[in-house]
């Protein structure tokens, strides 16, 4: 009995520990903490999956299943195995949890055993039953029975998690159009059934709605990737308003974010700056209290330098572009030469072009190859000279350094500079 029972803390224990480590972001050794977990659960593979009880010196002493705890370290196995890119790990602990939760396998002798205690047939195996005061066995075993309707409750739901929201990662994840549309129609159908348990407010509701907004927006359903995101913020927006510390500036940022990209690919240029502005508001916070340049406020200043340069801002996208600039040659540890930071030269290069600041465009391109490796370098000229054809004009590719129709104006434009300007030696 002992043994079972320091089976079950322990996995208690460890299941907490990968808890705080995945929130801490320390993916990795929160999944060594789960399976530790899971380990100490799955010891002995003969026993079977009973609600189990046990006398010790207090009244109230209960101990959540060993299927319950089961479900929830295989399902947080699932979500840190989509953190590591472990799709088909994560299928597997999802195909275990739905094997677990058929009927068959949840009809254990818990009912019975309970059954059989109310009965009479002994004290309750969970709590120390009073023969003096019947009014306080009579409260206990109502809590009994409202402990174990409870645990039932949270196997069902925790079970549907499994079934639709890791389901819908994995599809997601695979970024196929029938995934998208799969993981769509997982998110759709735990949305209805968290509408009809929690409230329309509930941290759920929340990640399920930036997960469907996501999803259709890889599908370029726009306005309904609008609309979901739209109902996320609203939520967000609220629990901020009471207090609430059920979301933090993280949660905010993406979903911020995702709005932008919205706007942005709907070419709703302002509204998506704004929307840009207020996210990267709350991702420099983050990165303060982090210490360090971040990520994501380097991703949300490119696409701030490109709405822009689009909206012919050219001096602002210049000034974003040239933060990214800076902030990456810190992230990236001081490497002159690392390929983002060649490529963002390049882009500033082309906007300094179609300005019609020449001077500057050769400064920027010259900079730039001085980075390159020697084959980076022949490969830059190449392209600027248009080779390899110019059959696209988007400013993705121009955006990638490759021959666009921009890329081809650069080098158009240069290529009037005579052999007696200045910075024609350096080049």
């Amino acid at each position: 009995k002992f043994s079972t029972v320091f089976c079950l803390l322990k996995a208690v224990v460890y299941s907490n520990i990968g808890a705080v480590k995945y929130r801490l972001k320390k993916v990795r050794e929160s999944m060594t903490s789960f399976e530790a977990a899971r380990a100490a659960l799955e010891d002995d593979h003969d026993r079977p999956i009973e609600f189990h009880h046990y006398s010790e010196p207090h009244d109230d002493n209960r101990f959540p299943p060993r299927s319950y705890l089961l479900l929830v370290v295989r399902l947080n196995l699932s979500r840190v195995s989509l953190r590591l890119n472990q799709s088909d790990d994560a299928e597997k602990y999802c195909d275990l949890i739905s094997e677990d939760s058929k009927p068959h396998r949840r009809n254990s002798n818990r009912l019975r055993n309970n059954s059989s205690l109310l009965q009479g047939g002994g004290g309750h195996r969970g709590f120390r039953r009073s023969n003096s005061f019947s009014a306080a066995s009579s409260a206990l075993e109502t809590s009994i029975a409202a402990y174990e309707h409870d645990i039932d409750r949270r196997l069902k739901w925790l079970s549907s998690v499994a079934e639709h929201y890791i389901a819908g990662l994995i599809h997601e994840a695979k970024g196929e159009a029938n995934d998208y549309k799969e993981a769509c129609h997982h998110y759709n159908r735990l949305l209805s059934l968290a509408r009809t348990k929690l409230d329309h407010r509930h941290a759920y509701i929340v990640a399920l709605l930036e997960r469907r907004g996501a999803v259709l927006f890889e599908q370029r359903k726009l306005p309904c990737s609008m609309l979901s995101y739209l109902a996320c913020l609203k939520i967000l927006e609220h629990q901020q308003s009471t207090g609430s510390n059920a979301f933090d500036e993280a949660d905010l940022s993406r979903v911020l974010y995702g709005i932008a990209r919205v706007l942005h690919d709907k070419e709703e240029y302002h509204d998506a700056l704004h929307m840009y502005q207020r996210a990267l508001e709350c991702q420099r916070a983050l990165a303060a209290d982090a210490g360090r340049p971040s990520l994501d406020v380097i991703t949300t200043l490119c696409n701030i330098s490109r709405v822009h340069h689009l909206a012919g801002e050219i001096d602002a996208s210049l000034a974003a572009n040239r933060e990214v600039l800076e902030l990456a040659l810190v992230l990236v540890g001081g490497k002159n030469e690392h390929p983002f930071l060649i490529h963002r030269l390049k882009v500033e290069g082309n906007i300094l072009v179609e300005a019609g600041r020449l001077e500057d465009a050769m400064k920027t391109f010259v900079e730039a190859a001085r980075r390159c490796s020697e084959d980076g370098r022949d490969r830059m000229i190449t392209a600027m000279m248009g080779g390899g054809g110019g059959g696209s004009s988007s400013q993705e590719d121009a955006d990638a350094g490759d021959s666009s129709v921009l890329s081809i104006r650069s080098a158009s434009a240069l290529a009037q500079i005579n052999f007696i300007h200045p910075a024609a030696p350096a080049a």
